[in-house]
Parts: C-alpha cells; structure tokens; sequence
C-alpha cells in the first residue's frame, strides 16, 4: 500500500486504491506470461528509497508479508544503487551470486534470477519493475521476454503519471476550495471567530496538518492568540513577539519551517508552518499549521497563497466589528444627548415647578400653587413619553429575529398606544425584503414616529408599506399640528437622518406638511 500524503506520498488514497488493484492485474499476467514466481513494482520518493507499490504472481503470504515490509534503500541494496545511479534494465541468471547486485533485496527473496527494469515517467526514474525466477524454475530470460516486461514497464510509467497528474489536479481543485470558502467569508459578511475557524480549517486540510493557529498583533510586543484548532504550540492568549515561535515569522517577515519540534510536544516530532499575515504591506498576525513529519517547498507556496486571501477575510472581519462597535457608541451617545436635551430638561422643569408651587403653598396661594402642579403633570407625562421612546432604543433589535412587520407592529403596540395614540399599521407587501432594506426603513420609521410623539400633538399615527410591481411605498401619516417645511432646517427634527437613509436605498422621499393639517411621509424604493 502507498501511503497517503499526510506520511509523504504523493498519491490521493482513493486514486491509490484504483492504481493498486490496476497493476495488480497487471503484475499477475506479467508473471503468468514470463512463468516467473513474481512480479514486484516499487515506486521511487522524495528520499530516494524504493517503496513497495503492488505485488502479482503465484506468491505466498510470506513473500508478500516481505515485500511490504521492506523499504529499499540505495545506501544498504546494491540493486537499488545502481538502478538509481543508472537507469537501464539489468538481467540476472545468477541472482544470489551476482556480484553486480549484492546484496539486495533478491537475496531474502530467495530469487535464482530476475529481471530489473527501470520505470521512467518522462525523463526522472519514478519507480521499478522487479521479475523474479526462484528455485527449479529456468534461469535465463529470454530477449522477447525482455521486451514484453519493458513495454509492461512503460505502460506501469504512463499508469504513475496519470496518478500524479490527477494528485495536481485534485490538489488545485482543492487550493480553489479553500480559496474560495474565504472569499465566501469576505462577501458573507461574518464574524471574526467564524472567518477564523474557516482559515484554520481550511488551513489544517490542505496541509494534512494536525492543528493551526491565527495570532494577531497587539502593538510591536505581543501578539493575541485568537483562535487554535486540533494541535498547537501556543493556546489562547498573549505571547511575545520577541519570545515564541510564531512571533519568528513575523521578524522574519517570511514564511518559516521549524521541522522536528519534538522538544515542544509531549509524543513524536512535530513540525510548523508559520505564515505571516500582511494586508497592504502591513502585518497583522500569523498563521501556523503544525504536523508530524515535516513540510515542503510546496506546502509553502501553497499556503502563500491562502494567506494572502485569508488576511484581507481577517482584517475585513475586523474592521466590520469596529463600525459595528462604532456604531453602539455613537447610538450610545446620541442616547446620552437625547436624555440630556429633552428628559434632562424635562426633569429640571419639574424640578422648579415644584419649588415654585410649595412657595405658593406655603403663601397661601392655593391657586398659584394648582396651575404650577398642573405643569408639573404636564412634564411628567412628556417625560414619560420620551423614556419610553428611549427605553424601546434601548432593547435588544427584534428586526433580525422578527423581520420589519413585526418590529413595526411591535413599535406601535409599545410606544404609540401607551403614550395615547390611535395607531393603524397596514402591511402588503409580496417579496422578500433585503436585510439592508428592512433596516433602512425601520430608521426612517422609528425617527417619524419619535417627531410625532414630541412634536405633532396628535391623535392618530398612520404606517402603511404597500408593494405596487417592484416597488416599495412605505407612507407615515399624523393628524397632528403640522409645520412649514420651508421654516425647518435641513436637519431639523430628524429630517436629516430620514434623507440619508433613503439616500441608502437610492429611495425617493417625500415630506408634505402644512401648520394646523398634519404631516405626511412617503418613502418609495425600487425592488
């Protein structure tokens, strides 16, 4: 059996399987046709040793137990040496006396001849094709004989290539997976641990490695541990740029191989892959896969290059999360400057209304002291209009787990009706609306109905999104007292937020209001 890549090969196992039962048809007519004992095809790797491939023939469990259990090195077999240092067919009708070849692997094979021939794919030696003759059967091979197990040979070479082509090809199909399971990452807009695990995963399969790692940069000293997967050096947390293993690679600024870390592992060598990770010239973390064995010029090329791409899905993943806790903090402070600007003041009004009216209480002016506690009972219920408003902000969104008609429904049932309007909320709408879309006409909505709340004095609130073809008509109406469009600035009550939201959404909005006639809003966007 070969073996599979994670131990050296250079063969996919499937692939391997098919190969391996193909030669062994092959192998056992060659033998049978040659009326030879056996026929053995050992392939060549990266250490120039002889590894056995497939074996055919009347052999016995025994001889085929020995021929998968020996290796054959060109520093200990003579045959294997020559083979190596001159690749041509070598005949033998004395093998175990045969100068040329001892010792080899012949002599445990107990063979009294054999036929060596080199497997050539291209222009390198990528395997052998061993014939073996043992005890009574005739020594001597004749040239048809010869020529039949060349041409046998030629056709096992053109079997390796093709099995080392499919390896590139199923090697290149799985580069373009992993690439693109993180450009899907970039355009799907996820979480940093999500991007992170799909890099280490993805890290981790196309390197047959046993764990990896991603580490960030804090600062020129330390570098941040943020995710680990199967075997590592480094756990989570900080380490030293100056004093770890992946801190190396980013001195170095290069890809870095420390092969046998035996001395960082509790069982067997280890070796580890670490790959700096650069965004526009910058280097923002490292990325490390580790395994047993060692890794190969071409482990580095290929994860160079999955790097690239997993760097720019790292640093897109982050960058999204800081708008997004950008964003809290300045919805944090607009928070904080909207109970300032109106529950603030509102409470400090009160506040004098009330020293004002236990003043009069204490003159004996009845009256006087009604008027100042019927404004006071004015302000506490503004006050409490706003904190509702405010508090409604405040709880977790409901629009991604409930959808815009929810929400909506939800907003008018919480604010409107407590604070005394007459709501009517009217939902048509057939398509499925973009996450995008919902979130800009949510904002749009929920900044009309706070201005009506404080400002409209109103009795009844209108919210209507029909869908008329591929349109969008979202329609907020009030009975309140209106106002000149023209006296209110540009940003004015919130006018300004509305207008770049539906700039968002390249939507057309419109605001019809008149003093003593209500106001009306309308929002139409393009599906």
């Amino acid at each position: 059996m070969l073996p599979d890549k994670s131990a050296g090969s250079v063969f996919d196992r499937n692939y391997t399987q098919n190969l391996q039962q193909a030669l062994s048809r092959i192998t056992h007519e060659l033998s049978n046709a040659m009326e030879a004992s056996g026929s053995y095809v050992y392939t060549v790797d990266e250490d120039q040793n002889f590894t056995p491939l497939v074996a055919g023939g009347p052999i016995t469990e025994k001889e085929r137990a020995l021929f998968f259990s020996r290796v054959i090195s060109p520093d200990t077999d003579v045959l294997a040496y020559r083979m190596l240092a001159r690749p041509a067919t070598i005949v033998s009708n004395q093998a175990q006396n045969d100068q040329r070849i001892t010792p080899s692997i012949l002599i445990e094979m107990s063979a009294s001849a054999a036929l060596a021939i080199p497997v050539i794919g291209g222009k390198e030696l990528t395997g052998l094709l061993l014939i073996v003759r043992e005890g009574d059967q005739r020594n001597e091979f004749t040239s048809s004989e010869i020529r039949m197990a060349e041409w046998f040979a030629v056709a096992i070479a053109l079997a390796l290539e093709n099995a080392r082509l499919y390896h590139q090809a199923q090697n290149r199909l799985s580069d373009s997976r992993a690439l693109h399971q993180v450009t899907l990452a970039i355009l799907q807009k996820l979480e940093l641990e999500e991007v992170l695990q799909i890099v280490c995963d993805e890290a981790q399969r196309m390197t047959y490695s046993s764990g990896s790692t991603i580490a960030l940069l804090e600062g020129d000293d330390w570098l941040r541990v943020m995710y680990c997967a199967g075997e590592t050096l480094e756990k989570l947390g900080r380490v030293s740029v100056n004093d770890s293993s992946l801190g190396r690679a980013i001195h170095r600024a290069d890809p870095l191989i420390i092969n046998n870390l035996a001395q960082d592992f509790q069982v067997g060598p280890h070796s580890m892959l670490a790959i700096p990770l650069r965004v526009q010239g910058n280097t923002i973390g490292v990325l490390a896969v580790v395994k047993t064995g060692g890794f190969v010029p071409d482990d580095v090329g290929l994860m160079r290059a999955f790097a690239g791409q997993a760097a720019v899905a790292i640093d897109h993943a982050r960058l999204t999360r800081q708008v997004h806790e950008m964003g809290i903090m300045e919805e944090r402070h607009r928070l904080s400057r909207e109970l300032h600007d109106s529950v603030n003041q509102l409470l400090y009004g009160i506040s004098l209304y009330t020293e004002a009216a236990q003043r009069q209480i204490e003159q004996g002016k009845i009256m006087a002291a009604q008027n100042h506690l019927k404004n006071i009972g004015e302000l506490v219920q503004e006050a409490l209009k706003e904190m509702r408003m405010l508090i409604f902000e405040l709880r977790p969104s409901v629009l991604a787990q409930m959808g815009l008609q929810a929400s909506l429904s939800q907003r008018l049932k919480a604010v409107e009706e407590h604070v005394g309007l007459q709501p009517s909320f009217k939902w048509r709408v057939n398509a499925q609306l973009e996450s995008h879309i919902e979130e800009a006409l949510y904002g749009i909505t929920q900044e009309a109905l706070n201005n009506i709340v404080r400002h409209a004095q109103a009795h009844s609130v209108t919210v209507h999104l029909v869908q008329s073809g591929q349109t969008l008509i979202l329609r907020i109406e009030d009975d309140g007292i209106g106002f000149d469009p023209q006296q209110v600035a540009a940003g004015g009550i919130g006018l300004k937020t509305m207008r770049e939201r539906a700039d968002s959404l390249n939507a057309n909005l419109h605001i019809d209001s008149q003093p003593g006639m209500g106001t009306r809003i309308i929002v139409e966007v393009k599906l």
